[in-house]
Protein backbone atom coordinates (compact mmCIF):
# COMPACT_ATOMS: atom_id res chain seq x y z
CA UNK A 1 0.00 0.00 0.00
CA UNK A 2 1.24 3.47 -0.82
CA UNK A 3 1.14 6.42 1.52
CA UNK A 4 -0.67 9.61 0.61
CA UNK A 5 2.08 11.48 2.46
CA UNK A 6 4.13 12.40 -0.64
CA UNK A 7 7.15 13.87 1.20
CA UNK A 8 7.82 10.42 2.68
CA UNK A 9 8.13 8.99 -0.85
CA UNK A 10 11.05 11.23 -1.83
CA UNK A 11 14.58 11.32 -0.47
CA UNK A 12 14.71 13.81 2.32
CA UNK A 13 17.27 14.43 4.97
CA UNK A 14 16.44 15.53 8.49
CA UNK A 15 16.89 19.24 9.09
CA UNK A 16 18.45 18.53 12.45
CA UNK A 17 19.68 15.48 14.26
CA UNK A 18 20.60 14.78 17.85
CA UNK A 19 23.61 12.51 18.16
CA UNK A 20 23.62 10.32 21.26
CA UNK A 21 26.61 10.63 23.59
CA UNK A 22 27.05 6.86 23.93
CA UNK A 23 29.58 5.54 21.42
CA UNK A 24 27.59 2.55 20.04
CA UNK A 25 24.39 4.59 19.55
CA UNK A 26 26.40 7.48 18.09
CA UNK A 27 27.94 5.17 15.45
CA UNK A 28 24.54 3.65 14.68
CA UNK A 29 22.98 7.11 14.20
CA UNK A 30 25.93 8.35 12.15
CA UNK A 31 25.82 5.26 9.91
CA UNK A 32 22.08 5.67 9.34
CA UNK A 33 22.54 9.37 8.54
CA UNK A 34 25.34 8.56 6.08
CA UNK A 35 23.12 5.99 4.32
CA UNK A 36 20.33 8.56 4.02
CA UNK A 37 22.73 11.16 2.61
CA UNK A 38 24.19 8.69 0.11
CA UNK A 39 20.71 7.58 -0.98
CA UNK A 40 19.53 11.18 -1.38
CA UNK A 41 22.60 12.23 -3.38
CA UNK A 42 22.79 9.11 -5.54
CA UNK A 43 19.15 9.26 -6.66
CA UNK A 44 18.86 12.96 -7.42
CA UNK A 45 18.79 13.95 -11.07
CA UNK A 46 22.15 15.04 -12.40
CA UNK A 47 22.40 18.37 -14.16
CA UNK A 48 25.15 17.39 -16.59
CA UNK A 49 24.17 17.64 -20.27
CA UNK A 50 26.93 16.07 -22.37
CA UNK A 51 27.30 14.97 -25.96
CA UNK A 52 28.15 11.50 -24.64
CA UNK A 53 25.73 9.09 -23.02
CA UNK A 54 25.38 9.91 -19.34
CA UNK A 55 23.54 8.26 -16.44
CA UNK A 56 21.47 11.17 -15.13
CA UNK A 57 20.38 9.50 -11.85
CA UNK A 58 16.73 9.41 -12.83
CA UNK A 59 15.02 6.10 -12.23
CA UNK A 60 11.80 4.66 -13.65
CA UNK A 61 9.59 1.93 -12.25
CA UNK A 62 9.52 -1.56 -13.76
CA UNK A 63 6.08 -2.67 -15.03
CA UNK A 64 4.67 -5.31 -12.72
CA UNK A 65 7.41 -4.61 -10.13
CA UNK A 66 6.84 -0.96 -9.17
CA UNK A 67 9.48 -0.94 -6.44
CA UNK A 68 12.24 -2.08 -8.82
CA UNK A 69 13.72 0.88 -10.66
CA UNK A 70 15.53 1.17 -13.99
CA UNK A 71 18.23 3.73 -14.77
CA UNK A 72 17.58 6.59 -17.19
CA UNK A 73 20.33 7.74 -19.51
CA UNK A 74 20.73 11.09 -21.25
CA UNK A 75 22.47 12.18 -24.44
CA UNK A 76 22.50 15.62 -26.06
CA UNK A 77 22.71 16.18 -29.82
CA UNK A 78 23.98 19.42 -31.36
CA UNK A 79 21.91 19.12 -34.54
CA UNK A 80 23.45 22.17 -36.26
CA UNK A 81 26.95 20.74 -35.75
CA UNK A 82 25.84 17.26 -36.83
CA UNK A 83 24.29 18.84 -39.94
CA UNK A 84 27.56 20.59 -40.78
CA UNK A 85 25.95 24.02 -40.45
CA UNK A 86 22.66 25.85 -40.09
CA UNK A 87 19.43 23.96 -40.72
CA UNK A 88 17.46 25.41 -43.62
CA UNK A 89 13.65 25.71 -43.79
CA UNK A 90 12.04 22.46 -44.92
CA UNK A 91 15.10 20.35 -43.99
CA UNK A 92 15.01 16.95 -42.37
CA UNK A 93 18.14 16.12 -40.37
CA UNK A 94 18.48 12.44 -39.46
CA UNK A 95 21.70 11.26 -37.82
CA UNK A 96 22.73 8.07 -36.06
CA UNK A 97 22.36 8.45 -32.30
CA UNK A 98 24.74 5.55 -31.52
CA UNK A 99 22.70 4.48 -28.50
CA UNK A 100 23.05 0.74 -27.99
CA UNK A 101 20.08 -1.03 -26.47
CA UNK A 102 17.62 1.86 -26.34
CA UNK A 103 14.38 0.45 -24.98
CA UNK A 104 12.02 3.34 -24.24
CA UNK A 105 12.50 7.10 -24.58
CA UNK A 106 11.31 8.80 -21.39
CA UNK A 107 11.71 12.42 -22.50
CA UNK A 108 12.73 14.04 -25.79
CA UNK A 109 13.12 17.81 -25.78
CA UNK A 110 15.45 20.66 -26.62
CA UNK A 111 15.86 24.24 -27.77
CA UNK A 112 16.57 26.08 -30.98
CA UNK A 113 17.44 29.57 -32.15
CA UNK A 114 16.20 30.77 -35.51
CA UNK A 115 17.53 33.44 -37.85
CA UNK A 116 14.64 35.89 -37.38
CA UNK A 117 15.56 39.45 -36.52
CA UNK A 118 15.43 39.55 -33.58
CA UNK A 119 16.14 35.85 -33.18
CA UNK A 120 13.53 33.65 -31.53
CA UNK A 121 14.53 31.13 -28.88
CA UNK A 122 12.26 28.16 -29.40
CA UNK A 123 11.45 25.07 -27.36
CA UNK A 124 11.75 21.73 -29.12
CA UNK A 125 9.51 20.37 -30.32
CA UNK A 126 8.07 23.70 -31.46
CA UNK A 127 4.38 24.02 -32.28
CA UNK A 128 3.19 27.16 -34.01
CA UNK A 129 -0.21 28.42 -32.93
CA UNK A 130 -0.79 30.06 -36.30
CA UNK A 131 0.98 28.10 -39.05
CA UNK A 132 1.51 24.34 -39.24
CA UNK A 133 4.50 24.71 -41.62
CA UNK A 134 6.29 26.87 -39.01
CA UNK A 135 6.74 23.93 -36.62
CA UNK A 136 9.83 21.95 -35.67
CA UNK A 137 9.47 18.23 -35.06
CA UNK A 138 11.93 16.02 -33.17
CA UNK A 139 11.88 12.29 -32.54
CA UNK A 140 14.02 9.17 -32.15
CA UNK A 141 13.97 5.96 -34.14
CA UNK A 142 15.78 2.82 -33.00
CA UNK A 143 18.89 4.12 -34.83
CA UNK A 144 18.55 7.88 -35.45
CA UNK A 145 17.68 11.23 -33.93
CA UNK A 146 15.55 13.28 -36.31
CA UNK A 147 14.76 17.00 -36.56
CA UNK A 148 12.36 18.34 -39.18
CA UNK A 149 12.38 22.11 -39.68
CA UNK A 150 9.04 23.36 -41.03
CA UNK A 151 9.00 24.73 -44.57
CA UNK A 152 8.11 28.27 -43.42
CA UNK A 153 10.25 28.22 -40.28
CA UNK A 154 13.38 30.32 -40.73
CA UNK A 155 16.87 28.84 -40.67
CA UNK A 156 17.92 27.29 -37.37
CA UNK A 157 21.29 28.57 -36.18
CA UNK A 158 21.27 26.46 -33.01
CA UNK A 159 19.35 23.29 -32.18
CA UNK A 160 20.00 20.99 -29.22
CA UNK A 161 17.99 17.80 -28.81
CA UNK A 162 18.09 16.06 -25.45
CA UNK A 163 17.14 12.39 -25.35
CA UNK A 164 16.47 10.62 -22.06
CA UNK A 165 15.80 6.89 -22.29
CA UNK A 166 15.79 3.47 -20.72
CA UNK A 167 18.09 0.74 -21.99
CA UNK A 168 17.61 -3.02 -22.03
Amino acid sequence: MFSSDMPSVVNQLPLSIDFPKEQPKFLETLTLLYKRIADAVNTKEGGLFTLQEYFDSQQYFTPGIPNKFRNVYRKVFDMVNLNGGNIAPGSTISVAHDINGILIPTHIYGSATNSDSPAKFLPLPYVSATLITDQIQIYLTPTNVVLINGSTQTTLTQAYVVAEYLKN
